[in-house]
C-alpha cells in the first residue's frame, strides 16, 4: 500500500487508518510501551492523548495517523502539527518495540514530510522539526538519512520530594495566589507569551486557542497552578499537573523585568511543597539545555538533575509542492 506521500508501501501485515477519539487509550497504551521499554516506567495516560489532540491548528483527520495490525493492534502513531504558523511544523513517529525494524517508522515520517511540504506555499521558508532518545541510533541515523541535522538537546529534570523543600521567599512586592478561572485567562496568557519570546521555538498561540488548549479537560486540577501578581501586573506563572509518575511543571514563566530576583525559585518551591503534601514523590519537567534564560541554573538550584538521558531535536528545511 502506498498512501498520502510515503514513497515506499506500507509494509505487509500492516494497515494505516486515521484516528478517532475511541482511540485515545490505544495510543496511549502505545506510548507507555516505548517509554517502559526504554525507562521502565511511564505518565502516558488517554487524558494526556487527548490533551495532546486538543493543540491549535491540530485536525485529527489531516494530522494524525495510525497504523495497526490486522487483528486491530495499534503499534503505530504519526502527528504532525503546525507549531508556529506559517513556516514551523513538528511531527512524532511512534512505533511499538515489538513492531521496529519492518519500515513503520520511515513510512510514517514519509507521510508526516509530504502531509508538511504540501502546506507550503510559495517563498515561504519552513522547517520540520522531529525529535528521538539519544540513545535510539536507528531513529537518528533515519532522520539523518531524510535530510535532517541535529539542532537542540533537551533534558528532563527531577528532583526527589522525600525531604520537605525549602520555604519560598518571595520578591519584595510580589503576591502570589491560585489561578482564578474566568478570571485569570487572558493576563496570564500574555505575559507568558511575553516570558516565552525569549526560548527557543517557543510555542505560539492567541488567546482563543490557549483556552481552547488549556480547558480542553472538563476535570482540570487547577490546585498546581499559581500565579504571582506585582499590583495588577501579571509578573510570572506556574502551570502543575499531576501524572502517575509524580508532579509534572507543564510551564514556568518570569517576565523579563522581574527576572533575577527569586520570582521563579519561590514558584517552584510553592509547587514542590503542594506535590508534596499531595503525596507525590517526584517533581519533574523538561528543558532546553541552552535556555539562554538561565533555566538550567535555576533549577538546579532547587535540587533538580537530569534524569533518563536526553532527546534530540533535528530539523531540516521544507519546499512546497
Amino acid at each position: 500500500m502506498r498512501s498520502q506521500g510515503a514513497s515506499k508501501p506500507l509494509p505487509a501485515g500492516y494497515r494505516l487508518r486515521r484516528p478517532i477519539a475511541g482511540d485515545a487509550p490505544a495510543v496511549a497504551d502505545l506510548k507507555r510501551a516505548v517509554e517502559v521499554a526504554r525507562h521502565g516506567d511511564s505518565d502516558v495516560t488517554p487524558a494526556r492523548i487527548e490533551e495532546e489532540w486538543a493543540l491549535p491548528r491540530l485536525v485529527p483527520d489531516e494530522h494524525l495517523w495510525l497504523v495497526e495490525t490486522c487483528s486491530g493492534e495499534v503499534v503505530g502513531y504519526a502527528l504532525l502539527w503546525m507549531e508556529d504558523p506559517p513556516n514551523l511544523f513538528v511531527s512524532e513517529q511512534t512505533v511499538h518495540p515489538g513492531h521496529r525494524g519492518h519500515g513503520l517508522s520511515e513510512f510514517l515520517l514519509e507521510l508526516c514530510e509530504a502531509s508538511a511540504a504540501g502546506r507550503v506555499t510559495g517563498d515561504v521558508h519552513a522547517n520540520l522539526g522531529v525529535w528521538t532518545h539519544e540513545d535510539d541510533l536507528e531513529r537518528r541515523a533515519l532522520f539523518v538519512r531524510h535530510g535532517f541535522a541535529c539542532v537542540r538537546t533537551f533534558l528532563r529534570l527531577e528532583v526527589d520530594l522525600a525531604e520537605s523543600p525549602a520555604a519560598p521567599v518571595w520578591p519584595p512586592g510580589i503576591a502570589v495566589r491560585r489561578f482564578r478561572r474566568h478570571r485569570d485567562e487572558a493576563a496570564v496568557h500574555a505575559a507568558a507569551e511575553e516570558a516565552f519570546q525569549d526560548h527557543w521555538r517557543p510555542d505560539r498561540m492567541d488567546l482563543q486557542e490557549w483556552l481552547a488548549f488549556r480547558f480542553a479537560s472538563p476535570d482540570l486540577d487547577l490546585g498546581l497552578w499559581w500565579v504571582a501578581w506585582d499590583g495588577e501586573e501579571v509578573t510570572g506563572s506556574l502551570l502543575g499537573f499531576e501524572t502517575p509518575l509524580g508532579g509534572y511543571i507543564d510551564s514556568l514563566s518570569v517576565r523579563r523585568l522581574w527576572r533575577g530576583r527569586g520570582l521563579g525559585r519561590a514558584l517552584l518551591l510553592e509547587a514542590f511543597a503542594e506535590l508534596r503534601r499531595r503525596g507525590l514523590h517526584r517533581a519533574y519537567l523538561g528543558v532546553d539545555s541552552e535556555n539562554p534564560t538561565g533555566a538550567m541554573r535555576l533549577y538546579e538550584s532547587v535540587g533538580m538533575s537530569p534524569k533518563r538521558g536526553a532527546h534530540l531535536v533535528f530539523e531540516r528545511d521544507l519546499k512546497g509542492d
